[in-house]
């Protein structure tokens, strides 16, 4: 559900995030009578809403703060993803550099920090057991605990990321950063769920709650670090077969083009949805354009724009091999290409993929490979 723009950045809230504040609100409603004795059901229901939109609205600004960093280092922005109040900054590329990726990641973190403070200072200037003390106070403890909480050294937090760059870094190599990070996840993601259950023994009823928000975050950490898993062995690439060669040309429309002249469009071409600014609003999907463009020919295309993931971006000088790895963690069909200033270059099909890795034939018949979604997956060894 797009809710509008910062900055040219498209905000994208989803039905996730606004249970997310709905729970907070109905949580905070005993904590705000508690605190502030006298404050009516009303009122007390009215406040909670507004603290859990204040909380939501901090967690845009440390995405924001994600997204002003890469912007300022040349990487585009395609958008910022809410979700369980948490979030995702979708960047048109990787970050380059192991300085890059540091800095990126660190300014989420940062702005949290930031906002913590300054919700500090505020709430040490009102009266203090009102309700502006305590909604005050509530956002600077919140925002602590996220910036806390992004800076441990694992994967999928902020601090993971800057410590994949750090070991990128010393080593010359991302997936060995990425292989340390994913493990310091699992770690993490081990010690909350042994703290959730210390808690339940020592505590009994009266820590359910705390409980239960550590399995839950320790379930999120473990699905976070899973899938940033750097894989443990690489698929050989054709090779006189470059990766631009399998992109197909790309046409650019205005998302409020009727459906039918965008599906007249992608006969020969993919097709680019763009928002004010040139911003990618998605890939028409085009079966969904035929069935649309049946019963309303001018309804807009971006009722079927298919929104390209993060993990579906690729750059025209990436490696390969990597791209082939990327397919195992992720069910994208189309793969949007884009040029070194984050412009879309063409897109490229999972089959055609496939149908350039046919050419590779095993060496050894020896340990055979298994295969996912029509990629050779190399054998394994370990947990």
């Amino acid at each position: 559900m797009p809710i509008g723009s910062v900055g040219g950045v498209p905000i994208i809230v989803t039905p996730s995030w606004v249970l997310s504040v709905a729970v907070i609100a109905a949580l905070a409603v005993p904590v705000i009578t508690q605190v502030v004795p006298g404050t009516g059901p009303t009122l007390a229901v009215a406040v909670s809403i507004v603290l859990g939109l204040l909380l939501g609205g901090s967690v845009l600004a440390h995405e924001l703060g994600h997204c002003l960093a890469a912007r300022l280092l040349g990487i585009p922005v395609s958008g910022i993803r809410l979700y369980l109040l948490s979030g995702v900054s979708e960047l048109t590329r990787p970050p380059g550099t192991p300085r890059d990726e540091a800095v990126i990641a660190a300014a989420g973190p940062a702005v949290s920090a930031i906002l913590a403070g300054v919700f500090w200072l505020a709430g040490q200037g009102v009266t203090a057991s009102t309700l502006s003390w305590l909604v005050l106070i509530l956002l600077a403890l919140s925002n602590l605990v996220v910036a806390v909480f992004n800076l441990l050294p694992a994967l999928p937090m902020d601090g993971g990321r800057v410590l994949r760059a750090a070991v990128w870094k010393v080593f010359g190599d991302r997936r060995a950063g990425t292989t340390v990070s994913v493990v310091g996840g699992y770690l993490v993601a081990i010690a909350l769920l042994v703290w959730s259950v210390l808690l339940m023994i020592d505590s009994g009823l009266a820590g359910a709650l705390p409980a239960c928000i550590g399995v839950v975050m320790a379930l999120f950490v473990a699905v976070g670090a899973a899938q940033e898993r750097a894989p443990m062995g690489r698929t050989r690439w054709p090779s006189g077969v470059p990766l631009t060669s399998l992109a197909r040309p790309v046409v650019r429309l205005p998302a409020e083009s009727p459906v039918w002249l965008a599906l007249h469009s992608a006969a020969n071409h993919a097709v680019i949805l763009t928002e004010e600014g040139g911003v990618a609003r998605g890939l028409l999907d085009v079966p969904a354009a035929r069935e649309l463009a049946e019963r309303r020919p001018q309804a807009p295309a971006s009722l079927v724009a298919r929104p390209v993931a993060a993990e579906a971006i690729i750059l025209a000088d990436d490696d390969p091999t990597e791209i082939v790895e990327r397919l195992r963690n992720t069910s994208a069909t189309d793969f949007l290409l884009v040029d070194a200033v984050g412009a879309p270059a063409g897109v490229i099909r999972r089959a055609d993929i496939t149908v350039a890795l046919e050419h590779v034939r095993p060496t050894r018949r020896r340990r055979t490979s298994t295969a996912v979604d029509g990629v050779s997956r190399p054998p394994r060894t370990g947990p």
